[in-house]
């Protein structure tokens, strides 16, 4: 009789995890903040007078929009294992000058394979989290003038936390990503990459 109460017992204790426990994925839009200032534009400007040119007016967006989908495996009630890709939307800087009159373009974007670890406080469709882990990423920027084109690429493998809420299927969270290696900074900035995220997920 004991045997089978403990039996029972134990299989109440394991059910509410084992049904708390199913894969699920994920995916929303993002909006990314570049790591370029008003100085960093001000710099470029200046720096092209530097090297001859007469006047030198450049502009450049500091945010872009991109978006991610991701599938996620919870370990336990406490910790998810998430991988994904992420599109990082487009950097593009402008700039005219004169004596002589030359109009130069650059556009970069990136995308981004992330892998983190995700410690959750709270149930399943409630709860606050912290995130960590890498991301693989590749950056194309291209910069055009009345000469031609030139395109460059970079790849890198660096590291991505993040912080964020979920209720009730949905979860809005901020991530930062850091960028190093080959081509790192064509318009991300050394600081990284930092997305405020909306995303929507679904147990599977």
């Amino acid at each position: 009789m004991l045997r089978k109460l403990a039996s029972i017992l134990f299989l109440v204790t394991i059910l509410p995890f084992s049904v708390a426990a199913q894969n699920y994925i994920y995916g929303g839009p993002k909006l990314f903040y570049y790591d370029v200032t008003q100085e960093d534009v001000d710099n470029v400007a200046q720096e092209l007078v530097n090297l001859g040119f007469t006047t030198a007016t450049v502009e450049a967006n500091s945010r872009g929009i991109g978006f991610d989908v991701g599938i996620g495996i919870p370990v336990n009630d406490v910790f998810d294992i998430e991988g994904g890709f992420v599109y990082m939307g487009e950097f593009k800087l402008t700039a005219k000058m004169t004596g002589p009159t030359e109009t130069v373009t650059a556009t970069s974007s990136a995308w981004s394979i992330p892998l983190v670890g995700k410690f959750k406080v709270g149930d399943s469709d409630a709860n606050i989290f912290v995130k960590g882990g890498g991301h693989y990423w590749k950056q194309n920027s291209e910069i055009s003038a009345s000469k031609g084109v030139v395109t460059m690429w970079g790849t890198g493998l660096d590291p991505v936390i993040g912080v964020g809420g979920e209720l009730g299927g949905l979860v809005v969270s901020y991530e930062h990503y850091s960028f190093s290696g080959v081509g790192a900074g064509a318009g991300i900035g050394e600081g990284g990459m930092s997305a405020l995220s909306i995303t929507w997920k679904a147990e599977f």
